[in-house]
């Protein structure tokens, strides 16, 4: 009998589940998808951190599944106050609260299988798109990959965990609840208390993240500049979530009374019942939606940042890794593998297209570093480079010949050092002087010194020799990076494990892929996850408020408004109650990009700086998409259980 009845609640009710049915299907698809990644033997093929992605993306998946069990508890609760007068009604009409108890774990449980299933089956293709997502981060053929056992059981342990405390919350509510607050619904809206006081706080948010975002994008250009920790930037994006929190806190609480103010407006139409209602609801809220907007602020940022991530470091590898294959050595303290048995080794995997070996001299007096920030460093020394060395590095990478007349020039590989003041520095060698031409930051790296200074052949010929180099260019074609760095390595003579000489940017880039890919992966599903939650959630209480409005709406009905101004009304009260926490997050993609933007070219990721708009634009479309499907829903479903129309009160 009791299963009966929940069968049919469950028909009955399906406007009202549809929001929630759509969100945690959703969500079990996007764990579907990424715990088939993470039992996926494409982890074991493709990439070089198998375990330690493996392991992460666990990690991530358990903590959003916590915050998934906790928020859909807060979600159901929604649910609990749209059914109130029923299951009052139930106990009136003398079912105990065990059997009401057992009707509503019952409807969970087919809600919750029916979710599962759902979102088994839309995980099949999220799990193929994240999958072709990840071998185009990794720069591999695409083929669908297979569907794994682990995935499956991963994901209905924690559909089942996630269940179990949404139904033990719900429980806990129905066992408490008095007979009288679930009959009596209506609950009276107080008014703000203090408007302007809340207004004031407004502003002063509003002034703090203004201020707080150009903070952070200054600060986080001169870290890079000065290679310095980013702590000051994490404190203050901590204190910009806090000030958005209580930005919307008190938008919410002093919006309405504002417009309340302009006679004008509130004589028109319903615009004084639609103003009432949403300053009622926003006053009573304004924790809610402080706390929503932060989160889909969160999963803004996170996307925007993570495709940054990537994009950066890609932008780094051509820096890093300007040739195929890059050798150092100390002049007269040779160990490891022979460079002709190296070569032969490198030419079985791939054909060796050109050689060039260059080296780095020490002058007798460290004239440049006494005049930096590091001077007190005891491994560090000046080190010259000649002139020819330096442009039969850079020709074959496209850079123009560089032509010094009585001048040097001070290559710096890392941003702080090009920020030093070497202007005052003049070098003299047999009685001329050359004086500094310039200081470059947009060379690639060819040492690993954080400055060098490229001179002409007759200053530099008289130094002592401190470091020799071999880059090797190969013929096109696949190369195993990972066996062949392998095979180069040798035991360390000054200690334990393996060392190796060489640098490949084939292992450099397949290892940069790897980590890309999983930071990317594990934020596109955290982000989704988290705006999927707050659609629900706002979704939801939207709904459970503009039931206590009915009466309203039938009073406007008897006062002769017709269905299509009631219809008008509705759409503004909720769009005013939905809109109110999305804004701001989605213009959170304007700053976020201005301070990539900051940090591309601070970092000389010129190649970086086109791409950032269509990154943050293409998540703002996304997230409005996803805004726009979750308030149709809201509002047809309002439209259906709030409008009157003749033949139905």
């Amino acid at each position: 009998m009791l299963c009966k009845l929940a069968l049919r609640n469950v028909r009955r009710q399906v406007g009202n589940y549809l929001i929630y049915f759509m969100t945690v299907s959703f969500t079990v698809a996007m764990l579907f998808a990424v715990s088939n990644i993470i039992f996926s033997e494409n982890l074991k093929r493709y990439t070089l951190m198998e375990n330690d992605g493996k392991y992460a993306l666990m990690g991530v998946v358990l903590l959003i599944s916590f915050v998934v069990a906790f928020v859909l508890s807060y979600a159901t609760s929604f649910l609990l106050k749209l059914r109130k007068r029923e299951f009052g009604m139930y106990l009136t009409l003398g079912m105990t609260r065990k059997n009401i108890l057992a009707v509503f774990l019952t409807e969970n449980a087919i809600l919750g299988i029916l979710s599962l299933a759902a979102g088994l089956a839309v995980g099949l293709f999220f799990y193929q798109g994240l999958m072709a997502l990840m071998m185009r981060l990794l720069e591999m053929q695409f083929a669908l990959a297979p569907y794994t056992p682990g995935g499956v059981i991963l994901t209905v342990v924690m559909v089942a965990g996630i269940f179990l405390l949404a139904s033990v919350t719900s429980a806990l509510y129905l066992k408490r609840a008095r007979i009288y607050d679930l009959l009596h619904t209506a609950k009276h809206k107080r008014d703000v208390r203090h408007p302007l006081l809340w207004l004031l706080v407004t502003l002063a948010c509003l002034a703090g993240i203004i201020s707080g975002l150009w903070f952070i994008g200054a600060e986080a250009e001169r870290n890079v500049l000065n290679g310095e920790p980013f702590d000051a930037v994490l404190n203050a994006v901590l204190v910009m979530g806090l000030l958005i929190i209580l930005f919307h806190i008190g938008l919410a609480r002093s919006l309405i009374y504002a417009l309340l103010k302009r006679k004008r407006m509130c004589s028109r139409g319903a615009n004084t019942f639609v103003l009432r209602s949403l300053s009622g609801a926003l006053g009573s809220n304004s924790m809610m939606l402080g706390c929503l907007a932060f989160l889909l602020a969160f999963a803004v940022v996170l996307v925007n940042f993570s495709f940054w991530q990537k994009a950066g470091q890609e932008a780094e590898l051509d820096r890093s890794y300007p040739y195929d294959i890059w050798y150092t050595g100390e002049a007269y303290f040779r160990t490891g593998i022979p460079a002709s048995e190296a070569e032969e080794i490198i030419g079985a995997y791939g054909e060796i297209e050109s050689r060039y070996t260059y080296r780095l001299y020490r002058p007798k007096e460290d004239v440049f570093r006494q005049k930096t920030r590091w001077s007190d460093y005891e491994g560090m020394a000046d080190t010259y480079m000649k002139l020819s060395d330096f442009n039969r590095l850079i020709e074959p990478l496209g850079y123009e010949e560089v032509e010094l007349m009585g001048e040097y020039l001070l290559v710096s590989n890392i941003p702080e050092a090009g920020t030093e003041d070497w202007a005052g520095i003049t070098l003299h060698h047999r009685g001329k002087s050359y004086a500094l031409k310039e200081v470059r930051t947009d060379y690639p790296v060819f040492t690993y010194q954080y400055f060098y200074v490229v001179a002409p052949d007759e200053v530099v010929e008289d130094l002592e020799e401190e470091m020799y180099y071999t880059v090797y260019s190969l013929k096109e074609g696949d190369l195993d990076a990972a066996a062949l760095l392998e095979e180069l390595s040798y035991p360390d003579p000054m200690g334990d494990g393996m060392v190796c000489d060489y640098k490949l940017r084939e292992y450099g880039r397949q290892e940069l892929h790897s980590v890309n890919a999983f930071l990317v992966i594990a934020a596109l599903f955290a982000a989704a996850v988290f705006l999927f939650l707050a659609m629900a959630i706002l979704a939801l209480k939207t709904l459970v408020g503009l039931l206590e409005d009915r009466p309203g709406y039938e009073i406007l009905f008897r006062l002769g408004m017709g269905e299509r101004q009631q219809g008008r009304t509705l759409f503004r009260q909720t769009f005013g109650f939905f809109l109110l926490p999305f804004v701001m997050p989605l213009l959170l993609s304007i700053p976020s990009a201005w301070v990539i933007l900051r940090i591309a070219r601070a970092s000389r990721m010129e190649g970086l700086v086109s791409r950032v708009p269509v990154m943050t634009g293409a998540t703002a479309l996304v997230v409005t998409l996803v805004y726009l499907l979750y308030y149709v829903a809201v509002y047809a479903l309002a439209k259906r259980a709030v409008v009157c129309r003749e033949g139905r009160k």
